[in-house]
């Protein structure tokens, strides 16, 4: 197939504690997920000393977790507009609408498209929170057990449902990444570069189609800074434009 030159608009998005954030969350999981994999396959077979190592990994990088979800948190509420709660939800009719093309899109196996959207998917937004709610849960738990004796610990119902906690946020991680990749390949908006960067990339009729959004989120931005005298803000039509190339 022929080359073809396709003009994108690369539009900030993602603040940088917000991608901060997200890193730091991702790496804190791995740490838990390794270290908990370890210590449910192998705790019987390990002595001691290696056993205590892994515990303070686990220990350290469960309050590593817990202090980034706390602050995720507080950004839900008091960070810009694709950081906060209200992005997460289908609350708007723009926001159900892309809910029921990404619902319809999935069906499909992809075939179908889906609109472009600023922020979080409507669709996955949900599913966001629900991960909130496990993960606040799956912390109560690690400290609750953690205040425990050993023996008591490893015997506690608490244990279980810390077990069950773990397998639904490794779930969650495994089904974010598989289709955080599909929307990648079929929508080519460079969601993972974004969460670098902070900005995603539309062609010039996805941009135009997103006017009204990005006009309100950068409303709301420019409302929240009122009163700092002189500043200026920036025109949301003058994101800044990269010509790629994309093979098809």
């Amino acid at each position: 197939m022929l080359a073809t030159d396709t003009r994108y608009i690369l539009h900030p998005v993602w603040d940088p504690l917000l991608r901060g954030l997200h890193w730091w969350l991702a790496l804190a999981m791995m740490a838990q997920f390794t270290s908990g994999t370890i210590l449910l396959t192998l705790g019987n077979d390990m002595s001691n000393v290696l056993m205590g190592k892994i515990d303070i990994v686990h220990y350290y990088g469960g309050y590593a977790f817990a202090a980034g979800l706390v602050l995720r948190i507080i950004w839900l509420f008091v960070g810009p507009p694709a950081a906060r709660w209200r992005d997460l939800l289908p609350l708007t009719p723009a926001q159900r609408r892309i809910w029921r093309e990404t619902l319809f899109c999935y069906l499909s196996g992809f075939r179908r498209p889906i609109s472009a959207y600023r922020g979080h998917n409507a669709f996955a937004g949900p599913a966001y929170l629900a991960f909130f709610l496990i993960a606040v849960a799956q912390i109560a738990l690690g400290i609750s057990l953690s205040l425990m004796p050993g023996s008591e610990a490893m015997n506690s119902p608490l244990m279980v449902m810390h077990e069950w906690g773990f397998f639904l946020l490794l779930a969650f991680v495994i089904v974010h990444v598989v289709l955080v990749i599909a929307h990648e390949i079929a929508g080519r908006h460079g969601l993972i570069s974004a969460m670098i960067h902070g900005h995603k990339g539309f062609t010039e009729s996805e941009y135009q189609a997103l006017q009204p959004d990005l006009n309100v989120a950068a409303g709301v931005t420019a409302h929240s800074d009122k009163g700092t005298e002189g500043r200026e803000h920036r025109d949301p039509g003058k994101s800044e434009l990269s010509e790629t190339t994309r093979r098809k």
